[in-house]
């Protein structure tokens, strides 16, 4: 079923991992989790609220079994903010993206996690 007011023109990966956003012009750190990614944005669980069109640099933090990625100096803006967390769209596309393509056990892990099923996507 296609949502009418679906306005994602990128297909995005489901992938819970541990993101750290920094606000510009602030000094803090905020932690959330991000729930989904794509080339061109992603969508965080965060406690507490960021206002639309807060610019930010986000860091996220992909853990292996014996290791850590770390992407940083990503740049964003919030662009949608509800009850589920933040919407945040990259000011540049995300170049290291298929990376959470290729990484997709770890996407499995996320949608059981969340109760989904993986074999329905």
């Amino acid at each position: 079923m296609e949502k009418k007011n679906e306005r994602r023109m990128c297909t995005r990966t489901p992938f819970f991992t541990d993101v750290t956003l920094k606000l510009e012009g602030t000094d803090s750190a905020m932690p959330a989790e991000l729930v989904n990614i794509s080339i061109s944005g992603m969508f965080v669980q965060i406690g507490q609220s960021i206002p639309v069109g807060t610019s930010c640099t986000i860091e996220i933090i992909v853990t292996g079994h014996h290791s850590r990625l770390l992407l940083d100096d990503i740049r964003g803006e919030v662009v949608r903010e509800d009850e589920h967390g933040l919407a945040i769209h990259f000011t540049s596309r995300m170049e290291w993206f298929v990376l959470f393509n290729v990484y997709t056990h770890y996407c499995r892990q996320a949608v059981e996690k969340a109760g989904g099923d993986f074999s329905e996507m």
